[in-house]
């Protein structure tokens, strides 16, 4: 079952044309009052990977969930080296997490690595956490 584009890219659309703090604002305590200059920047890196999916989504027939993935991941890596505090990094990454729902993508999460439940920090990277399963034993 394939993601349907025309409802994607619209969610995608209106979503770059919000103003995230004020929208998301209330789902993180205090992060309204952050400066504006961070803001900013962490609106700007997720305007900047809004547009990508889109155009990933729109240049083909059907978008390959890595492609997607790997886009948000790059972009998640743009907000933790952003020159924000960790409050803004966390707005950052939840709203990440929020475009890969929109977009279909799977960030999977795993309790015993998480620092948001969804991806870590290696090596000045964000990684996305893969899912382990457990051996079924007989």
């Amino acid at each position: 079952m394939g993601i349907n584009k025309k409802q994607t890219l619209e969610k995608l659309y209106a979503f770059r044309g919000m103003d995230k703090y004020a929208t998301f604002g209330k789902a993180q305590t205090g992060i309204i009052h952050s400066p504006d200059d961070q803001q900013d920047v962490i609106s700007n890196i997720l305007d900047e990977c809004c547009k990508h999916l889109a155009i990933e989504i729109e240049s083909t027939t059907r978008p390959v969930k890595s492609s997607l993935k790997e886009i948000i991941v790059t972009h998640m890596d743009k907000i933790m080296q952003a020159p924000v505090n960790t409050e803004n990094k966390d707005f950052g990454y939840h709203l990440c997490w929020f475009l890969a729902e929109k977009a279909g993508v799977d960030l999977w999460r795993n309790s015993n690595t998480k620092v948001w439940g969804y991806w870590s920090v290696d090596d000045n990277k964000v990684k996305t956490v893969t899912r382990v399963r457990k051996r079924k034993t007989a």
